[in-house]
C-alpha cells in the first residue's frame, strides 16, 4: 500500500512553557489549495482588465459622442446660416422684382428665380453605428453645405447683381419720368392702416358689392398727407363723395387723387415735389370715419395704388370694416 506524502507545518510558540503545534497537510491538498487560489488570481487579473477595457471603451464612446454631437452642432449651424442666406436673397430678389415691374423692365427668367435648396438633415437623437460612419457623413454634409453655398453665391447673387445693374441703368435713363411717378406713400405708414383695398368690396353704405377704385389709408385726425411724386395741383375743392378733394397731375401718365381731406394746403396750378405736404386727413364727404381715399389714374385708366406704395409694409396691410 502506497504511503500518503504529506507536508508538515510547524508552528512555534512564544512561550517556552507552551507545546509546538505540528499542523500535516496531505500534498494533494495543498497543491488543490494553490492552484484555486491561483485560479481565483486569474479570474481576478482577468476580471479587472475587463474592467479596466470597458471603461476605456466608455470614455472613448463619450469622447466620440461629444465630437459627433459638436459636429451636428456645427453643420446644423451651417444650414442655419444658409437658409438665413436663402431667405435674404429671396427677399433682395422679391425687392428687385418689384421694382423691375414697376420699372416696366423685362423680367428674368423664371427657370433663373429658383434658389437652389438642399443639404443634410442630422437628427440628434440619430444612434451611432461607429465613428468612421459619422465622419464619412459628417464629410459628406460639409460638402453638401460647400456646394449649396458656393451656388448661392456663384449663381443667385451673379443673378441678382445682373438685375440690380439693368434696374440702376434704367433708373439713371429715365430719371426724370421716374420723379414724376408716384412711389411712396401719400401719408406716414406708421401709425396708419389700410382700411378698405382696391378692387371689388362690399359698400358700407349700400351694403353691395361694388368697385373701389383706390384704397382708403386710416389714421388720426389731421395726419399730414404728402405728394408721392412731382406734379402740378390739378384740382382743390369739393368734389361730391369725396368732400375736399386734392388732384395733382404728375406727367401724361399719371394723376392722383386724394379724398376726404379736412383741408388742403396747397392751390391749383402749384408745382409740388415729391414729399411735399398737401392737406390734411379727414372725414369731409360720405364718409364712415377719418381717413385718406387715394386713387392713382395712368393713361385715364384706374390703378391699383399699393402697386406705387413701395414704402408700405405687409404689417400695414390691415384690413378693417370699411
Amino acid at each position: 500500500m502506497k504511503t500518503k506524502q504529506n507536508w508538515t507545518i510547524l508552528v512555534l510558540p512564544s512561550s517556552p512553557h507552551k507545546s509546538a503545534l505540528n499542523i500535516s497537510v496531505p500534498i494533494h491538498a495543498f497543491t488543490a489549495v494553490f492552484f484555486s487560489l491561483a485560479i481565483l488570481l486569474f479570474l481576478a487579473t482577468a476580471g479587472a482588465w475587463r474592467m479596466y477595457l470597458f471603461q476605456e471603451v466608455q470614455e472613448k464612446s463619450h469622447r466620440l459622442e461629444v465630437e459627433n454631437q459638436s459636429a451636428r452642432s456645427q453643420i446644423q449651424d451651417q444650414e442655419r446660416r444658409i437658409e438665413h442666406l436663402t431667405k435674404e436673397i429671396l427677399s433682395i430678389r422679391e425687392k428687385a422684382g418689384y421694382v423691375q415691374n414697376f420699372l416696366g423692365l423685362k423680367p428674368q427668367d423664371p427657370g433663373a428665380a429658383k434658389i437652389g435648396q438642399g443639404g443634410v438633415e442630422l437628427s440628434p437623437r440619430r444612434p451611432l453605428s461607429s465613428s468612421g460612419s459619422f465622419s464619412s457623413e459628417s464629410h459628406r454634409a460639409s460638402k453638401d453645405l460647400r456646394a449649396l453655398a458656393h451656388s448661392l453665391s456663384a449663381q443667385d447673387i451673379h443673378q441678382l447683381n445682373s438685375d440690380l445693374q439693368a434696374i440702376v441703368g434704367a433708373l439713371q435713363a429715365r430719371q426724370d419720368q421716374l420723379d414724376h411717378t408716384p412711389s411712396i406713400s401719400p401719408i406716414d405708414p406708421q401709425g396708419t392702416w389700410i382700411s378698405s383695398s382696391y378692387g371689388l368690396r362690399i359698400s358700407p353704405f349700400t351694403g353691395k358689392e361694388q368697385f373701389h377704385p383706390g384704397v382708403d389709408i386710416a389714421g388720426a385726425e389731421g395726419t399730414p398727407i404728402i405728394a408721392p411724386a412731382k406734379g402740378t395741383v390739378a384740382f382743390v375743392g369739393k368734389d361730391g363723395a369725396l368732400g375736399m378733394s386734392v388732384r395733382i397731375k404728375h406727367d401724361s401718365l399719371f394723376e392722383t387723387t386724394y379724398g376726404h381731406l379736412q383741408k388742403a394746403s396747397v392751390k391749383k396750378g402749384q408745382r409740388v415735389e415729391r414729399g411735399e405736404v398737401i392737406g390734411y386727413m379727414g372725414n369731409s364727404g360720405r364718409s364712415t370715419g377719418h381717413h385718406l381715399h387715394y386713387e392713382i389714374t395712368k393713361n385715364g385708366k384706374n390703378v391699383n395704388p399699393l402697386e406705387h406704395m413701395m414704402d408700405w409694409k405687409n404689417e400695414n396691410l390691415v384690413m378693417l370694416a370699411d
